[in-house]
């Protein structure tokens, strides 16, 4: 009987941070959950920043988004923290004061509609996902994770 192997090359995880959170960026709950879990990688189709580059990676998107086009500055210090940025490199961005998480297309020059209406259910589903989702590679992925945990 031959055995199925399924290899994920495309992911990878980060052992959890120990690090504390920047005192500067705002935070909550949810995403100190993350980073006890996970220090960042490349999955879910995102390249999380790890605590440790959290600052300056912050500090790069700041600074290419301030006074963007008419609008001005795009990313307001004290209200919005870049954690990871999408397949196509742009910004993927918790806005502290309305608490969802949206990218922000700097070639087009706009916000995308909320990938969640919050933090925690976006990381919830992150690793949790449901519905048509789960016919794409991450579900795959996580499932086969799951399985192989039991053995």
């Amino acid at each position: 009987m031959a055995q199925q192997q399924v290899e994920f090359i495309a992911w990878a995880i980060y052992p959890p941070s120990f690090d504390h959170w920047p005192s500067h960026l705002p935070t909550c709950q949810a995403l100190q959950d993350f980073y006890r879990l996970c220090d960042g990688g490349y999955f879910n189709w995102f390249r999380w920043v790890s605590l440790s580059q959290l600052v300056e990676q912050n500090r790069k998107w700041f600074q290419l988004l301030s006074d963007w086009d008419t609008r001005g500055d795009v990313l307001l210090p004290e209200r919005h923290v870049v954690l990871a940025e999408d397949g196509g490199g742009c910004p993927v961005v918790w806005d502290a004061a309305t608490d969802q998480v949206r990218a922000f297309q700097f070639d087009g020059g706009d916000w995308e509609p909320p990938l969640a209406p919050s933090v925690e259910a976006f990381l919830t589903d992150l690793f949790n996902p449901e519905g048509e989702k789960g016919k794409d590679w991450w579900y795959l992925f996580l499932s086969w994770l799951d399985s192989h945990q039991k053995d």
